[in-house]
């Protein structure tokens, strides 16, 4: 949906720099000092100091005077999302029953940035990862969902996402030069679909395709997640790939 022009002058800064403290935490820094929170984002101590003492005065964090940490009220704000949209809900019977036919995990993910966050995931799995888990965000350049994102982008908002996001090894299997992930890009454009074997975590190999609008606009994924160990690369294509697409045509209507 288009956005609305906005001026700068109708935007409240508190408000964008409270939700910028906020998104600071990870997995790799659960923990933030005032120096640290002021570094990165780029606010005063001072200021940082009262952002993080107005969460922790909102339940939304704790501190032990030295260190803030986000505390369970925080996930409120993600699960607001989730209670009111209507995209899950909708996607979702889809994902069941596509989970159900192929007995693998399903997941629907949509671009936030330059990563990829999953929106729906199926109640079925038999694998455990952390990265299909929802509202995890897993990167573009070595996952099914991004590689079909990517492929959708003109070449100049490529060039700019490769500028932004050099190509880490995050498994001995991720491809990083550059030039053959174009050409891979290329191949996912034209055949319709993704498959990565083990480039973002090892033993998992995900087949994606593109959910479009009735208008071929891309609107998000729909990934499969499997074992290396359950099928080949070529038997999970032969397998899946029907379903997907079926449920591909399914979804279409209602990404309208």
């Amino acid at each position: 949906m288009p956005q609305p022009d906005i001026h700068p002058r109708d935007l409240i800064a508190g408000l964008q720099k409270g939700l910028a403290l906020m998104q600071l935490f990870t997995p790799e820094q659960p923990r933030l000092s005032v120096p640290q929170a002021a570094r990165q984002s780029g606010l005063t101590p001072s200021a940082a100091r009262r952002f993080l003492l107005t969460l922790v005065h909102e339940g939304f964090a704790e501190t032990d005077n030295r260190q803030y940490w986000l505390t369970p009220k925080a996930l409120r704000i993600g699960q607001a999302y989730v209670d009111s949209a209507q995209l899950p809900r909708m996607l979702r019977p889809i994902v069941e029953q596509v989970a159900r036919q192929t007995q693998e995990h399903v997941s629907v993910g949509s671009r936030d940035g330059d990563e990829i966050i999953h929106l729906v995931r199926s109640r079925y799995s038999h694998i455990a990862s952390l990265s299909i888990r929802p509202g995890s965000r897993v990167p573009m350049y070595c996952t099914a969902s991004g590689r079909v994102w990517l492929a959708w982008q003109p070449q100049a908002q490529l060039e700019d996402y490769f500028a932004r996001n050099p190509l880490q090894p995050l498994t001995p299997y991720t491809l990083t030069d550059k030039e053959q992930l174009l050409a891979h890009l290329q191949q996912v454009r034209e055949q319709g679909y993704s498959i990565v074997d083990q480039e973002y975590e090892i033993g998992m190999r995900v087949l994606g395709v593109p959910l479009l609008d009735r208008s071929g606009t891309l609107k998000a994924t729909l990934t499969i997640t499997t074992h290396a160990s359950r099928l080949s690369i070529e038997e999970m294509r032969m397998r899946y790939l029907a379903t997907l697409y079926e449920a591909q045509a399914l979804l279409r209507p209602v990404l309208d």
